[in-house]
């Protein structure tokens, strides 16, 4: 079963996403990130990609199978399974943060 995330072209969610998905012990092969995502193979790796060039996490790949080895500076393992579920929400126009 394919997942659709509701995350357009260009949204920061689909790469965190594609980490949610790749988040396990044992690492996500490329099949079970589309699956988990609803996205392309090509999308998934060009994604992979710009996790470690953009935001500096270490994403290793053996047998198959990608695994996070490092998160980088920026970003936090509980958040990006929060896109994954896609319980990631855009703030309003306006509203004010702390």
């Amino acid at each position: 079963m394919t997942a659709t995330l509701p995350y357009p072209k260009g949204d920061l969610r689909r790469l965190l996403s594609v980490l949610g998905a790749i988040d396990r012990p044992q690492g996500a092969r490329l099949f079970e990130i589309v699956q988990a995502t609803g996205l392309d193979k090509r999308t998934v790796s060009l994604l992979i990609e710009q996790a470690g060039a953009q935001a500096g996490v270490q994403i290793t790949r053996s047998d198959r199978s990608y695994r996070v080895s490092d998160w980088g500076p920026i970003l936090r393992q509980t958040g990006v399974q929060l896109a994954l579920t896609g319980e990631i929400v855009p703030r309003q126009l306006g509203e004010q943060t702390l």
